[in-house]
């Protein structure tokens, strides 16, 4: 029986941007793509789970809807008053919904998910334990959702220092295939722009005349937070890039999600679209690969063809 190439995928985060990663999903099942290892981060760690755990796209799809509600879709309907601006139940819930109390053991496909120790600063990588919570703990992006506390750990977004593990799967020596899905950053550089456009240079009557105190407090809690994001991204790129010259992915997906910011889940199909664009890209060089390490793998070894002559 021939041996088939073992592929690994890492899904990167990207908030709302994540929806691309179904898209992704969506044609790795078209072609008939099995995976045998997912690494996620952030949002990517919410999608690679469920995907770890045998969901297809479509179902990935049609509980990640329940994202797209008044909770998470407009940073001026947050939570002012609490330790972050998202309560934690909200989003446990909508992870739970996805993967219910299943844990690493209960997967089909191995799965680890990174996050980063708040306290000491270091990337921590998830293995064990309820999916749910490692991948709470893999999203917890600053100041937008609060710290996860999971094995002993205050946790934040893996993405903050590894936005896509590929490092992590390159350390499989059993994978022969890796391939990495890249969203950019949490707050598109046009989008961050045109918010401080208009609140300091152009300063429409909406930033001037507000009609209560809360509703400028919420403008500029969105404009605070989108400034901080922004910030982040610009310090974890230089990371990432350091990490993709060691790891060497042998494909590298970047769905054109830039129209999409941090909590844009009612633009989830465009972010499926820009998946789907992404990997028919992708995947001309991806099935080339697979022949090629398909080839390698079952290529008779020299000793054996020896013998084979001299009998």
């Amino acid at each position: 029986m021939k041996k088939e190439p073992k592929i690994g995928l890492a899904l990167g985060g990207g908030g709302a941007k994540g929806a691309a990663h179904i898209g992704v999903l969506k044609v790795f099942e078209k072609y008939g793509i099995t995976i045998s290892s997912i690494a996620g981060a952030s949002v990517g760690s919410i999608i690679g789970s469920a995907a770890a755990m045998g969901l297809k796209a479509e179902q990935i799809l049609e509980i990640n809807k329940k994202f797209n509600t008044r909770k998470f879709i407009k940073i001026s309907n947050f939570r002012l008053f609490s330790d972050s601006l998202i309560k934690a139940k909200d989003i446990n819930k909508a992870i739970v919904d996805l993967v219910g109390e299943a844990t690493f053991k209960d997967t089909v496909i191995p799965f680890l998910a990174v996050a980063v120790d708040l306290e000491s600063g270091e990337e921590v990588v998830l293995r064990e334990g309820k999916l749910w919570e490692a991948a709470r703990a893999s999203s917890a992006i600053p100041f937008i959702f609060s710290p996860q506390f999971f094995q002993g750990r205050y946790l934040v977004d893996g993405g903050l220092l590894n936005n896509v593990p590929v490092d992590h799967l390159r350390e499989q020596k059993d994978l022969d295939i890796i391939i990495g899905v890249e969203l950019g950053g949490m707050t598109s550089r046009q989008f961050i722009s045109a918010m401080v456009w208009e609140k300091y240079f152009r300063k429409p009557k909406t930033f001037e005349i507000y009609p209560s105190l809360l509703t400028r407090l919420k403008q500029n809690t969105a404009l605070m937070s989108h400034i901080m994001l922004r910030s982040i991204d610009i310090l974890r790129e230089k990371e990432q890039n350091r990490r993709f010259e060691i790891a060497k992915p042998d494909v590298l997906m970047r769905p054109k999600v830039e129209a999409i910011s941090l909590l844009d889940f009612s633009k989830y199909k465009l972010g499926i679209q820009a998946g789907i664009d992404a990997a028919e890209d992708a995947m001309p060089k991806i099935l080339k690969l697979i022949e090629q390490k398909k080839e390698e793998l079952n290529r008779p070894e020299s000793s054996g063809s020896l013998e084979a002559t001299q009998n």
